[in-house]
């Protein structure tokens, strides 16, 4: 059973004539008593009283009809919703992880900008642990970094995986093509804050082997971690789509892991109880701007944040009186 049925069902009761329903659906008539059928078989009772030359409902009708008009009054709000941009009202305290912000941030913005020109972002790009803290504490609404936040009181959706691979500079040939836990604790390592041990796409790799590290530069930057990497003083894990040009212009070298760790995965974290529909609509940009970060083309003019949450090949809805 589809929306078209439980429309059809509500027009013709509502209007008592399988003819009405069908020139108020713009439909024939033959095709208003199939889908009448169809809906009778889906849910196995009958509807309708076919002795009466009127459409009369029958008790199970009557029972229903209530319902069919709540599913559609629902539906319109829905397709208000998605239609009425101009009255997407708010202020979102938005954190980002610095990946994000180097990636896919500036076409998230120009998105919202010419989809809900009435809300307005606050940006904090900060650490995961620094993130999670001040989502715990209602200081940011919502998120777009790698947090773990309770699943009682946060949504988590994943939006992307980003791959990782180590790096460094390809005139110091002492650091071997392939890295193991074993070399990696007697190699210079900068690592793009402390933290960066103990969460992400390293943590798996890190913890199962138990690395440790005789000689670590913290930075809180990849910017800056790839500088000193350049600069020929260690080695980082660091987002390969960042470095593609300096991989393929022989500034970086990438090197193998053995044993491979897993990407790291990105999530847009919002709260369940408090949150605004303002929150939702965000997330569903942030998707669109993904997939078309995945194709290569984040420009706004191209990224359409209503192909996100299922909303394709979506019939205009006809309005309950």
């Amino acid at each position: 059973m589809n929306h078209r049925h439980i429309e059809t069902f509500y027009w013709a009761a509502r209007l008592g004539s399988f003819a009405q329903a069908a020139h108020r659906l713009n439909a024939t008539q033959s095709a208003i008593s199939m889908r009448i059928q169809e809906l009778e078989m889906r849910i196995g009772v009958p509807l309708f009283d076919r002795s009466q030359r009127t459409a009369r409902l029958t008790n199970q009708g009557v029972l229903l009809m209530p319902f069919a008009e709540e599913i559609l009054l629902a539906a319109e709000r829905f397709r208000q919703a998605a239609t009425a941009k101009e009255e997407v009202v708010g202020y979102v305290r938005l954190g980002v992880a610095e990946i994000v912000a180097l990636t896919w941030l500036p076409a998230l913005i120009s998105v919202v900008r010419r989809t809900y020109p009435r809300l307005q972002l606050e940006i904090e790009v900060a650490l995961s642990h620094v993130i999670e803290e001040k989502l715990d504490a209602g200081t940011l609404d919502m998120a777009f970094a790698a947090c773990e936040m309770p699943q009682s009181r946060f949504a988590s959706t994943i939006l992307e995986s980003i791959d990782f691979c180590w790096m460094c500079s390809p005139f110091v040939p002492e650091i071997p093509d392939t890295i193991t836990p074993q070399s990696l604790s007697e190699l210079p390592v900068v690592a793009t804050s402390r933290e960066w041990q103990f969460r992400g796409s390293t943590l798996n790799w890190m913890t199962t082997n138990d690395v440790h590290f005789r000689n670590l530069t913290i930075c809180n930057t990849f910017r800056t971690a790839a500088d000193l990497v350049i600069a020929g003083l260690g080695l980082a894990y660091l987002p390969e789509r960042l470095y593609r040009l300096e991989l393929e212009h022989g500034r970086l070298r990438r090197l193998r892991s053995d044993p491979k760790s897993a990407p790291l995965q990105i999530y847009s974290i919002r709260p369940i109880n408090n949150g605004l529909p303002a929150h939702q609509l965000l997330e569903g940009a942030a998707e669109a701007v993904v997939a078309a970060n995945g194709k290569g083309d984040t420009r706004a003019d191209t990224v359409d944040p209503s192909h996100a949450y299922g909303r394709h090949d979506v019939s205009p809805l006809e309005q309950p009186i």
